[in-house]
């Protein structure tokens, strides 16, 4: 069918009512986000059709490393109870998160987003080693987001705290990321180049301080 042959979308108000979810399967985990222990939900908007299927997925807040795409794919084989308009199915836009969790005991350090800022036209890096603090039995729920550059020879440098909780564990992540991290690097037209990254590392069950906004990619 033709955009133009498309039928209308609605919204979600007083005389449409939303789409619900009737099946879903477990989205993929890539094998990067496997390797930065990366969890959360990745926000999707998508026009649930008339007859339950979902179409124009896309991404609004996402995590990375791989898990964005798997969230559109994973999308498209849900199934939906569509959205009526006074009793009619119809095209209804609707919100839905598709959520991750790594495999992890609740003290551990984690990752919550991986941002790259790759040049136009450059391929972004590609995390191929990781390492974290070491876990502590301590209940405190932490947050410290780190910037750096990836540089063209896969080496996390320029590091910085763009935000932390506690300043007391700033050392402790900023050198397992220098350390440990390594990436194959960006390319554009061949060649290895710099991108720049913003990582939020996280122990506990959440972050204790609002996120950083962060490019979105």
């Amino acid at each position: 069918m033709s955009a133009a042959a498309q039928a209308p979308v609605y919204r979600p108000g007083a005389e449409v009512t939303a789409p619900f979810v009737v099946a879903r399967t477990k989205p993929a985990y890539s094998a990067e986000a496997r390797l930065a222990k990366l969890e959360g939900s990745v926000l999707l908007s998508l026009v649930v059709q008339s007859d339950g299927r979902p179409r124009d997925i896309h991404v609004i807040h996402a995590l990375g490393l791989g898990l964005d795409e798997s969230a559109v794919e994973n999308a498209r084989t849900w199934q939906f109870r569509p959205g009526t308009r006074q009793g009619t199915p119809v095209d209804v836009l609707a919100g839905e998160e598709v959520f991750f969790r790594s495999e992890r005991t609740l003290w551990d350090w984690h990752t919550t987003r991986v941002v790259f800022d790759p040049p136009a036209a450059a391929t972004r890096p590609v995390l191929v080693k990781t390492k974290f603090p070491p876990t502590l039995d301590e209940e405190e729920n932490v947050s410290v987001t780190l910037a750096f550059d990836v540089s063209p020879n896969g080496l996390p440098v320029n590091l910085r705290v763009a935000r932390s909780s506690d300043a007391k564990w700033e050392a402790e992540v900023l050198g397992a990321l220098r350390s440990g991290w390594r990436f194959r690097p960006g390319r554009l037209e061949g060649q290895a180049v710099a991108v720049p990254a913003w990582i939020e590392f996280v122990r506990g069950s959440h972050s204790p301080i609002p996120p950083v906004k962060l490019p979105e990619r």
